[in-house]
């Protein structure tokens, strides 16, 4: 036994032993030559060997790999020389060391470049664009990767375009003047553009019409992989359909009527009749909220669907029901019934409402535009001293609205939607009511919002945003607190609490008493700016200054904060802790703000 466990040591040490050896190879190049030639010769190379044979095949073919790798970026006329270095003379299976010495000599220069484009794509915008742009001209250093993805290019555009019989007639690489310079030919055949055909469907539990709506192209409209790709995009926004699969059919081709065309087969399966979710969240301003949703994506042939949305918090519980019907396209023109309830608490009062609302909500060029009129119905009270109340404002007070109105908004992006590297979001609402209009007085409302981040450097991010609004009404009209204005908290200014910032009424009739509560304004203005630097791509740190005001007409009295936060790109979006110093005059105060969500 003991004999065994010798053996079987030598062997594992023997195995050892070499395997150490040969991954103890190291490889050296001499020669000046440009960091882009040596990191081609490191990569042509490969990996360095990990046995004695895979060692001798290393050293075998290293030249000859050098050499493809000089060629490769026009260097024929390279001169290279080997030499071994063994560590122990006397054992030829010592660590080694290669020693490639390489003169590249002068590059192969490029002498006549003919690029061709025969077929239908001569006159194709999209061809010509890409032969003015052509990387490859006379007088540039041959290099053939360039020359690889310059027929890449011309090979996947015509595919994009629906060039599908086009070919290379010629393609090559002509060396001479014994390696001093290049001809370079490249020939394309692109035979004629493809059209798209009809759109075939399986059988599927939904309008003709309505199906037909999402095909964003036209028959015998020309191929483009960018419509195709929006085909499925449409399917897939819907939500109609639980998998999608959309496949170029079998080609008609008609020579004599030159009708050369790609049917679309789609095959598609229903979603599922049921879609919930839950969800937690925690925020300074709301504190800890749950939320549920019950969605149905099809509750008919005609693509009726629904939504039902619940949250609560111990701040603000809200419940919303939204029925949408499609009349042009089932998410691009939609007439919307909504049912909204809430039940909220402002900086000194406290509020309920529910309001019924009809529109008609269309997307079109990246603007998503409603118009509608809703009844809205809200009632509520302020939070007064109890030992001492006013009876006049303690009451509870309610008002009716019938209101037209009209948002629209867009948003673009770059990079990842959780964390845009770029990206501009801008909101606007007008809406009003009249006395003599079902409501029980008349106001005119306008509020807008942006937010814009930018890049300025990698790793430095800005982040800006800024918020106006202004309520037009009589003096003596009540106005219900959901349509005041307030400032303060996460989303608007660092450093004071949720809502708390606006105009103010005494809490007492009592002359002696000058405490006074806030009851919302109506006029507002809100800015901030945020600098962000990113430690990894996980963590940055941020610094930043609020600012602004919610007073009423001819009052500005604006309030500042400036702070610092440490934020972490979690999977759902950046987790947010800022703390915030804020300045309203004289008092002076540091507020902990967190938060979970996106900028846009």
């Amino acid at each position: 036994m003991t004999y065994c466990k010798l053996i079987l040591a030598c062997l594992l040490g023997l195995l050892l032993f070499n395997n150490v050896y040969a991954n103890n190879l190291t490889v050296t190049l001499n020669g000046e030559m440009p960091k882009a030639v040596r990191k081609n010769i490191y990569s042509h190379l490969g990996q360095l060997p990990n046995t004695d044979l895979e060692r001798s095949a290393f050293i075998y073919s290293a030249k000859n790999s050098t050499r493809d790798a000089l060629n490769a970026l026009g260097y024929y006329r390279a001169d290279i020389s080997s030499q071994i270095t063994y560590l122990n003379k006397q054992d030829k299976s010592a660590p080694q060391k290669l020693t490639l010495t390489i003169n590249i000599g002068k590059a192969t220069i490029v002498d006549k470049v003919h690029i061709i484009i025969n077929g239908e794509a001569f006159n194709d915008s999209a061809f010509q664009a890409l032969l003015t742009q052509k990387p490859i001209k006379q007088g540039d250093t041959l290099n053939h990767s360039v020359y690889s993805t310059l027929k890449s290019d011309i090979l996947s555009l015509a595919l994009r375009r629906g060039y599908f019989d086009g070919k290379f007639i010629e393609h090559k690489i002509t060396i001479k003047d014994d390696h001093q310079y290049a001809d370079i030919t490249l020939l394309y055949e692109s035979g004629p553009r493809y059209k798209f055909g009809h759109v075939n469907f399986n059988d599927f539990d939904l309008e003709p019409a309505l199906l037909k709506s999402l095909v964003p192209f036209k028959p015998e409209q020309y191929y483009s992989a960018k419509a195709f790709h929006q085909l499925q995009q449409q399917l897939q926004a819907s939500q109609y359909f639980g998998n999608i699969l959309a496949l170029p059919g079998e080609k008609i081709i008609v020579p004599e009527k030159h009708q050369f065309l790609v049917p679309i087969n789609v095959t598609v399966t229903p979603a599922k009749s049921h879609l919930f979710d839950f969800g937690l969240g925690y925020a300074t301003d709301t504190l800890f909220r749950v939320s549920a949703g019950w969605r149905t994506p099809k509750l008919n042939k005609y693509g009726h669907f629904q939504e039902t949305r619940f949250k609560y918090s111990s701040v603000n519980a809200t419940g919303k029901f939204i029925y949408s019907i499609p009349i042009s396209h089932p998410t691009n023109d939609l007439l919307q019934f909504k049912v909204m309830v809430e039940d909220d608490e402002y900086a000194d009062l406290d509020t309920k409402f529910h309001s019924i609302q009809i529109g008609r909500l269309s997307n079109k060029n990246n603007w998503q535009r409603e118009l509608y009129t809703r009844l809205h119905e809200e009632a509520w009270q302020y939070n007064l001293d109890e030992n001492t109340p006013n009876l006049r404002w303690s009451e509870v007070d309610k008002v009716s609205y019938v209101i037209p109105g009209i948002t629209w908004s867009s948003t673009t992006r770059a990079g990842s939607p959780l964390d845009p590297s770029e990206g501009f979001r801008q909101t606007y609402n007008i809406e009003g009511a009249h006395l003599h209009a079902g409501s029980d007085n008349s106001f005119f409302r306008v509020h807008g919002k942006w937010n814009y981040i930018t890049t300025l450097a990698p790793k430095h991010r800005l982040v800006t945003r800024a918020e106006l609004g202004a309520v037009f009404i009589d003096r003596d009209a009540q106005l219900a607190p959901s349509l005041r204005f307030y400032a303060g908290g996460d989303q608007s200014i660092r450093g004071f609490a949720y809502q708390s910032i606006a105009s103010t009424i005494p809490a007492s009739s009592d002359p002696n008493d000058n405490e006074e509560i806030v009851v919302g304004s109506t006029r507002l203005f809100v800015a901030s700016i945020e600098y962000q630097y990113y430690l990894t791509e996980k963590w940055r740190v941020a610094m930043f200054s609020d600012g602004g005001s919610a007073n009423n007409k001819g009052e500005f009295e604006p309030v500042y904060s400036i702070g610092s936060g440490l934020h972490y790109m979690s999977p759902v979006g950046p987790i947010k802790i800022d703390v915030a110093y804020g300045i309203d005059g004289e008092d002076k105060n540091w507020r902990l703000h967190f938060s979970l969500g996106a900028e846009l």
